[in-house]
């Protein structure tokens, strides 16, 4: 038994059951232990007289998964963090949505649709975590007033025909401006297969599934291990030929073939999506602190910008006490409950629940300040909402269909057509009349954006901001995105919802 020792502080050990029948494995030396008594770390503080103990460890689970699990003996607490396709199937090459070969209540006409895949996933999150406590905890009866969501990891495998055409389109992404983080922010990191976004309420990237799965400490290595423990084939980690022909594409061979797109969903985000969007949403007096709050930050988010550049703040603040004091008192309120992070359970007492849905229903502090309760429902909606963000950063990194300049001229010529025959019954100096586009002026768009995007030509002033406004506009009345990048040579076919996944297992 391993017990931390530090100056000051003493030290006690203790032996514990495993609450496991399965196999446990040393977290210092990955062996695995044939016995069931785990280590329990344990720190005494000499100057508080406070105990701390930790135990931690993982379990190899069916699908030949390490399990992470540990237990806060102070705090009350068994934290699991794991990855639901992974404790599922063994690898996150797989995803967590219904497949052909497995049983599930849907028309498997719907599967292909991101969408709707969405739509279902808080049904089945919730199925999959009835069974696991019933798995994991099954002689326990466990109140789900006392199971936590204390994070969630939303995440989408997009296939390319090749390696060379996921690395192509990660380049082609590595283009756009980032606009979910601040200029100034120092976590914006593109490393050669991933780009990499953090702040304070969660992480965001996207990265070649290939590179990841090949590390040293990669799932690459994780299932040779398991395949030679196992004495046989379990993962398929190398493609099958037969005569120089690939007659089955091997789990290697697929990940190079993947970009994943991974947003990390951290509690103090979770509790903003919640404040924002569904906390007392039909409460009159909440909607009213909100707009409030919105008049009332305009004025101190200018007093904040003044004071920094070092300009007069006279008008601004006399402006702040011209608001009434319920505006100010608003304001406040709505500011310290955005900021407030909630504990997300799967039941929450009939109080609780009142006070999540009306800001009068909430108690108040000695000073007179609303105290909402921290435990919160995790519901479908909730989910919605961080669904909406993580689709709206897959789609900010979506680079359109990369058209030749000989098709982009086509749709110069049909939308020239079309504007001539909108114009033929309209006088001449009508407003209502439309403008030709030059094919000259779209094509030197498009050889600008042959080597940066737009965002990257106003960064070096190539062009001012108003004219990547223009450019934008240009190219929206031919029917392409600001994301559009004009490459003669490369056509990339990718996969936008989940029809080439199923394929693929079929």
């Amino acid at each position: 038994m391993e017990a931390l020792r530090k100056e000051n502080q003493g030290q006690y050990s203790y032996v514990k059951d495993s609450p496991h029948d399965q196999e446990v494995v040393d977290i210092e030396t990955g062996e695995i232990c044939k016995d069931r008594f785990l280590q329990i770390k344990q720190v005494h503080y000499a100057d508080t007289g406070k105990t701390f103990t930790s135990y931690r460890n993982r379990v190899l689970t069916p699908s030949y998964y390490y399990l992470v699990y540990s237990v806060r003996v102070d705090r009350d607490y068994v934290e699991m963090n794991f990855s639901i396709p992974k404790y599922i199937y063994g690898t996150n090459i797989m995803q967590f949505v219904p497949h052909n070969f497995e049983e599930h209540p849907y028309s498997n006409e719907d599967l292909d649709s991101l969408e709707f895949n969405a739509d279902i996933t808080y049904e089945r999150l919730m199925v999959f975590i009835d069974n696991f406590m019933n798995h994991w905890f099954k002689d326990i009866e466990i109140d789900k007033e006392d199971i936590e969501i204390n994070g969630l990891d939303l995440c989408y495998n997009q296939y390319f025909k090749s390696t060379e055409d996921s690395l192509k389109y990660l380049d082609y992404q590595k283009r756009i401006k980032k606009k979910y983080l601040k200029k100034t922010t120092k976590n914006k990191v593109d490393w050669e297969t991933s780009i990499f976004l953090s702040n304070a309420r969660y992480a965001a990237k996207i990265y070649h599934k290939g590179s990841e799965y090949a590390k040293p400490k990669g799932d690459r290595q994780h299932h040779l291990a398991m395949n030679k423990k196992l004495g046989k084939e379990h993962f398929e980690v190398e493609s099958k030929y037969e005569e120089g022909v690939m007659v089955r594409e091997g789990l290697e061979d697929t990940a190079n073939r993947i970009l994943r797109y991974e947003i990390s969903f951290k509690k103090s985000y979770i509790s903003y999506l919640f404040k924002k969007y569904l906390f007392a949403r039909d409460c009159t007096a909440w909607q009213q602190a909100q707009k409030d709050y919105k008049e009332v930050n305009r004025v101190v988010k200018k007093i904040r910008e003044n004071r920094i550049k070092g300009l007069s703040i006279y008008h601004l603040e006399k402006q702040y006490r011209n608001f009434s004091p319920e505006k100010r008192v608003y304001h406040k309120a709505y500011s310290k409950i955005l900021n407030r992070s909630n504990t997300f359970r799967l039941a929450i007492t009939e109080t609780d629940r009142r006070e999540n849905e009306s800001l009068n229903a909430c108690l108040r502090d000695n000073k007179g300040n609303f105290e909402p309760p921290k435990a919160a429902l995790f519901t479908k909606e909730l989910l919605n909402e961080m669904f909406k963000v993580f689709l709206n950063f897959k789609e900010e990194f979506r680079i359109s269909s990369m058209d030749k300049f000989t098709d982009t001229t086509k749709r110069v010529i049909a939308y020239n057509s079309d504007v001539e025959k909108y114009n033929k019954n309209l006088p001449k100096g009508s407003k209502e009349r439309k403008t030709r586009i030059s094919e000259t002026y779209i094509n030197g768009i498009l050889m600008l954006l042959q080597t940066h995007s737009f965002d990257e030509l106003v960064r070096l002033k190539i062009i001012s901001a108003r004219t990547k406004y223009n450019y934008i506009k240009a190219l929206d009345k031919i029917g392409l995105s600001k994301n559009h990048l004009a490459v003669d040579s490369v056509e990339i076919e990718k996969s936008e919802d989940f029809a080439e996944y199923h394929e693929m297992l079929n």
